[in-house]
């Protein structure tokens, strides 16, 4: 087995990157660190839908060797995803989200959240009309439960319809729910999972704490100026869970290691995230495809994100420190087992 596959988030480029030329210099950045894999979305970045698509289409992304993976439109302030998996829906989001980024085809076409209202079997369909026109090579699943999606997959085998081979979901080492039934689930079904927020957001940077008197730094998703700030100082604003970083803290000041390089090398090294088995990898893209670290391919990911170029590359210089000293796993493993009741139920 290989780590898993690093693939660089696009949730700030349109945001953190605001236009062409500073999208084409984290592009040369991910380039450098051999990382070939964009993941976007139909809705980001927040409150700019679609501009994170336009910009990678503006700078050529796909046509210069990246392999690039986006999402069924979704709009969280709306309601809860009733209609947002119909077929005009699927048809529309798609065609909007291929004409920004100006290919023909993404590699991952996922479904962002469940859609309550429409049934299964017509979102099923709608999926598998777009794949027979080659509109994407694979199909994933996001945010959806492990009898969602099972219940998926079994419309599509019933049907002989594309099934998905990928789920994207949260993960990280203060929260681990899906470790008990999730992965477990996505394993028997040979579904890959890609793990977004390894750094929770940034609460594991340590850069947000519960002091009444401040306000999370101006930079942060957890800012009261972030359009998801509420939702990120709700997620992880538990008392207990502050403890538990003030620990993780103590343990690691005395080795000269940062929390966030900790939680990168425990989701990489010590999680329950498996690497493709060698010679599985695909090696379609980038000029030294045996070298790369993203891209389409068997095994798990891990999706980085970044606000800054200087960020991305300490995230990918932590990872390349490989494991732990036993003893901060150890502490990490005793960590979870106090937030596991409060945290444990979080997929």
């Amino acid at each position: 087995m290989t780590s898993p596959t690093l693939i660089f988030g696009g949730a700030t480029i349109g945001q953190n990157f605001p236009n062409a030329s500073s999208v084409q210099a984290l592009l040369d950045l991910l380039k450098h660190h051999k990382i070939s894999h964009i993941d976007t979305a139909a809705r980001y970045p927040p409150g700019k839908f679609g501009l994170s698509e336009t910009l990678l289409g503006e700078v050529q992304a796909a046509e210069q060797g990246f392999s690039i993976s986006t999402k069924i439109f979704t709009n969280p302030a709306a309601g809860n995803g009733e209609g947002e998996l119909s077929r005009e829906a699927i048809e529309s989001s798609l065609v909007g989200s291929l004409g920004r980024l100006k290919v023909k085809q993404v590699d991952i076409l996922y479904c962002h959240r469940p859609d309550p209202e429409t049934p299964l079997l017509e979102q099923a369909a709608a999926l598998d009309s777009q794949y027979r026109k080659g509109a994407f090579r694979r199909l994933g699943l996001s945010n959806y439960s492990p009898k969602q999606v099972r219940d998926f997959v079994r419309v599509c085998e019933e049907n002989s319809f594309v099934k998905p081979t990928v789920y994207q979901g949260d993960y990280n080492l203060v929260t681990r729910g899906m470790e008990s039934e999730l992965l477990p689930t996505l394993k028997e079904l040979k579904l890959n999972f890609y793990a977004f927020r390894p750094l929770a957001a940034g609460f594991l940077t340590g850069t947000y704490t519960l002091e009444p008197q401040s306000d999370a730094p101006s930079q942060t998703r957890f800012s009261s100026t972030n359009p998801l700030g509420k939702f990120f100082r709700n997620l992880y604003g538990d008392p207990q869970l502050h403890e538990a970083m003030a620990e993780l803290k103590s343990i690691l000041a005395p080795l000269g290691m940062s929390s966030r390089s900790a939680a990168l090398r425990w989701i990489c090294w010590h999680s329950a995230l498996e690497g493709a088995a060698v010679g599985t990898e695909d090696t379609r893209v980038m000029e030294n495809p045996e070298k790369k670290r993203g891209g389409g391919g068997g095994g798990d990911a891990i999706i980085l994100g970044a606000s800054r170029l200087e960020q991305m590359s300490e995230n990918v210089g932590s990872i390349e420190e490989r494991k732990l000293p036993e003893q901060v796993v150890d502490s990490i493993e005793n960590i979870w087992t106090v937030l596991k009741e409060s945290r444990g139920a979080i997929l």
